[in-house]
């Protein structure tokens, strides 16, 4: 049986989750190893990271750590490759968990196990910290004018959006109980000019604590704005973690609190309207995983407009966008009043994104394009 070798985070949450599942659809042994909260020597850097994640992590004093240094690691990794001879290596948002020099050993030893980074925050990963895709043969990317940027880089890199999973989204129902007008799921805040790198989940004042020291300046509306722009149209259920007091009169019922990967489908379906918001909609061909994972689940979602989105979608029957404030008002009150408009977009949007970008199908394009090159 082929093997597929997953790495990277603490677990195989979020779309790693769902990635592992579309591998194991196709027949393919998966393997995972987690790349954080393994070793004791960086158990209190990834303590920190630990607080950013989407996921529910375990405290530390619960990890296992089975590996005592970053040498100990890349030997069981070795030893991983060895013992399974993967097709190809995964590493999900491959960071300074990366070692230097480890995927350029990896591939001088095992030339022929593909080495693929894969990760969610182009383009401006890329931009900013080159050195985290570096030694990759492949990039899997979420932004379609990286492709060029890392073919600079000497990598040869495919689109392929965070996977909705069939036997997760595909099924989803509404959550009981969250059933409202608007849903935002808001987990930080990223202002135009940066946030306070000191004060980045560590300050007494929540939207500081909350607002990213990484500046994104093409943002069409702040998320505080987002909020505030529809607040009085109708209930709103904000999810994420966020108090009460985050943003200017929003009822404490409003703040629904933390929800994990596999919840998140049954509240997409059971609101209305769902908001998303993109950090660089300039950016040609840039989705982040709500845009796949609130139409995979069936909802429907009314997004600022990214460059290329009606690559991907058809604006208006599907889903909605917006540029401006007043057109986000706008359409917000005329898709809240139009049910059965409302309820077909979410199911075409669905059954598209589904066939077109689910789990299995990402596996199938991943595997294809490294058989190709």
């Amino acid at each position: 049986m082929k093997t597929v070798l997953l790495l990277g985070g603490f677990m195989p949450g979020q779309s790693l989750w769902s990635i592992e599942r579309g591998f194991a659809h196709l027949g393919y042994r998966v393997h995972y190893l987690p790349t954080r909260g393994c070793i004791a020597a960086h158990r209190e850097q990834d303590a920190l990271l630990a607080r950013e994640e989407a996921d529910v992590i375990p405290a530390p004093d619960a990890w296992p750590l089975p590996h005592a240094t970053a040498a100990e690691f890349e030997d069981a990794l070795c030893a991983a490759i060895e013992q399974y001879r993967p097709v190809l290596l995964l590493w999900w948002f491959s960071k300074d968990d990366r070692p230097p020099g480890l995927v350029a050993h990896l591939r001088e030893q095992y030339p022929w196990c593909k080495t693929v980074t894969h990760t969610q925050d182009d383009p401006w990963d890329l931009r900013r910290h080159p050195e985290y895709a570096r030694e990759f043969e492949y990039a899997v990317t979420c932004c379609r004018e990286s492709v060029a940027e890392y073919a600079s880089h000497g990598i040869k890199a495919i689109v392929l959006y965070p996977p909705p999973a069939i036997s997760l989204h595909g099924v989803a129902r509404p959550a009981p109980g969250e059933a409202c007008d608007f849903s935002l799921t808001i987990l930080s805040n990223y202002a135009r000019a940066g946030g306070e790198a000191e004060a980045y989940l560590q300050s007494p004042e929540p939207v500081d604590r909350i607002t990213h020291p990484i500046s994104f300046p093409e943002q069409r509306l702040l998320r505080a704005e987002v909020v505030a722009a529809l607040r009085d149209l109708g209930r709103m259920h904000i999810y994420g973690g966020l108090g009460h007091g985050t943003f200017a009169d929003i009822p404490r019922s409003a703040y629904r609190g933390f929800r994990t990967y596999g919840e998140l489908p049954g509240v997409y379906a059971a609101a209305k309207i769902n908001i998303n918001h993109h950090n660089s909609p300039a950016s040609r061909g840039y989705l982040n995983q709500r845009d796949t994972a609130i139409t995979g689940s069936g909802g429907f979602m009314l997004t600022d407009y990214v460059e290329g989105i009606e690559e991907v979608f058809e604006i208006g029957t599907e889903i909605d966008t917006w540029t401006t404030r007043e057109e986000l008002v706008d359409k917000a009150r005329w898709w809240l009043a139009h049910d059965e408009e409302r309820t077909c977009a979410g199911r075409r949007a669905q059954e598209r994104i589904l066939r077109e970008y689910g789990n299995v199908q990402y596996a199938r394009k991943l595997l294809t394009f490294i058989a190709e090159e």
